[in-house]
């Protein structure tokens, strides 16, 4: 296992952190993490095309009442992982397409897998929660930093974890798609591209500007028009 692997990994796991119990700065959007893996793998082109759909999916997602949003900051760091390592087996351009298209697929799909186990860590926190309180009547003043770096540790395995599952079983999975069905998932990618971005804009503009549909569906028929004149254009 190459050293870039595990720092991917280890990349899971701190934006887990951040994303919880800890900070909760920008370190875990994808945008921000897809910049450090480009560095990492020597592509950042590669890695902020990725990043940038992430992150509108990630931005236009939103916890409306009690719903669990998805767990784009570990899905972020898999995406980006998995097309980086996609395309660092290939020599072509095309190929790099094929794996950028691969990585935003597996981003999206560890984000929506990252929910169950988002909500077994909140289970998890409760727990300490009940503990730490207990604790504290007991007259245990170190209970609460106890709780918290508990609280800090579950996370950042967890998100090793996922990411090194994930990851993994993407490369295993998809080498060969990516080497042997490259110029059709490139072109899937230069549709998929615009068309992801656009309807995340679009869910974002429809929360911020309620009262406005009209600009919203301007916006959505430009979209439209955009991506029939790439299908049907594309040689």
């Amino acid at each position: 296992m190459s050293a870039r692997l595990i720092a991917t990994f280890l990349l899971g796991g701190i934006a887990a952190v951040d994303a919880t119990p800890v900070a909760q700065t920008l370190l875990s959007q994808p945008l921000f993490t897809a910049t450090i893996l480009g560095a990492l793998w020597g592509n950042l082109t590669l890695a902020l095309e990725v990043g940038i759909v992430l992150q509108i999916m990630a931005a236009s997602t939103l916890p409306v009442g009690a719903r669990t949003p998805e767990d784009y900051a570990v899905g972020g760091v898999v995406g980006a992982g998995v097309a980086l390592a996609l395309g660092s087996q290939q020599p072509f351009e095309v190929s790099r397409n094929a794996g950028a298209m691969l990585g935003a697929l597996a981003g999206m799909i560890g984000a929506v897998l990252g929910v169950p186990l988002i909500k077994w860590q909140r289970r998890r926190n409760e727990g300490l929660s009940r503990w730490c309180e207990d604790a504290l009547a007991r007259g245990d003043e170190g209970a609460l930093a106890a709780a918290q770096w508990a609280g800090v540790a579950l996370a950042f395995a967890t998100g090793v974890c996922l990411t090194a599952v994930l990851v993994g079983g993407a490369l295993r999975g998809l080498t060969w798609l990516a080497a042997h069905e490259s110029l059709r998932l490139a072109r899937a990618w230069t549709l998929a591209q615009p068309l992801w971005i656009g309807l995340g804009l679009a869910q974002l503009l429809n929360s911020f500007v309620q009262r406005r549909l009209t600009r919203a569906a301007l916006f959505g028929i430009s979209l439209l028009a955009g991506w029939l004149v790439l299908m049907m254009g594309s040689p």
